[in-house]
């Protein structure tokens, strides 16, 4: 009896010796073993883990300045723009270019959340006529409701129809939202379906010979989006900050909702895109 006693404690440390071992990760460059701690980050009062197979943002909080015209500067290679829609009226889109403002994202349409019709933005051919014109860079969104992923397909060909192949140099951004409101056809809708839904509006983009972004905020970006199924596609991101927190990397960043531009009465977004190296060497 004590013998067998003996084996099976020997038998049951050698097993946690293995779970040990599974749980660890070698640090070769060190030589010695280490436990494996997922990385975690904090929002809204949630331990969120990172996906380590993602690309991490590299941005630094003190690369951003404040100036005193309410907008923010990045210390590497970025261009400054805006985005807008209806909501900010007629535009006068050589005021807006003179100011310094470097592109503009324009809503192309949107889907009611409550209906599910369809609609182009009232003034976005006047939007984009005006903005080329001026010479600015110019990228699109589609604001979405789409509750499946062919609805997702239709808003893109929606998108493309408006377009009727005109050449852009910033991408066709996909910005679902949740909408709160209790007449809204997507509330509740599950994390895998916005996912999908995404992935197939970016996948008809592309596919069209457009380049494709996902607009997020943190609870999208953290909580619903699975960005792995989005890997490949850019990221703008929205956070009213002085430099953006998210883990991630991003393209775009959208950093507040209250700026002041001339050549347009009111508010309206301001972003930052942070230009690629191949960009660069262009």
């Amino acid at each position: 009896m004590k013998k067998w006693i003996r084996r099976s404690g020997l038998t049951l440390c050698l097993l946690l010796c293995l779970a040990v071992l599974l749980v660890c990760s070698s640090d070769s460059s060190l030589g010695r073993w280490t436990y494996y701690t997922p990385e975690t980050v904090e929002f809204n009062g949630q331990e969120i883990e990172i996906d380590s197979s993602l690309e991490r943002s590299e941005l630094e909080e003190d690369s951003f300045s404040l100036e005193e015209d309410g907008m923010l500067t990045y210390s590497g290679e970025a261009l400054y723009g805006i985005d807008l829609s209806a909501h900010q009226g007629e535009v006068d889109w050589a005021a807006v270019a003179a100011s310094g403002v470097d592109f503009v994202m324009l809503r192309a349409g949107y889907r009611g959340y409550s209906t599910g019709a369809l609609a182009e933005d009232s003034r976005f051919a006047e939007n984009l006529t005006g903005a080329l014109e001026a010479g600015l860079q110019v990228g699109v969104y589609f604001f979405s409701q789409a509750v499946t992923a062919e609805e997702a397909e239709e808003e893109a060909a929606f998108v493309l129809a408006l377009l009727d192949g005109q050449a852009l140099d910033l991408p066709i951004a996909y910005d679902w939202e949740y909408i709160t409101y209790d007449d809204a056809r997507t509330d509740g809708l599950d994390a895998e379906t916005v996912t999908a839904c995404a992935a197939a509006f970016c996948a008809a983009i592309e596919e069209a010979g457009y380049d494709a972004m996902v607009y997020c905020n943190g609870e999208l970006g953290y909580l619903n989006y699975d960005l792995s199924a989005l890997e490949g596609y850019e990221v703008w991101y929205a956070e009213y900050a002085d430099s953006p927190g998210f883990a991630y990397a991003i393209a775009m960043w959208q950093y507040s909702s209250s700026g002041t531009v001339n050549g347009i009465a009111g508010d309206v977004d301001l972003d930052i895109w942070f230009v690629p190296e191949e960009a660069e060497e262009e």
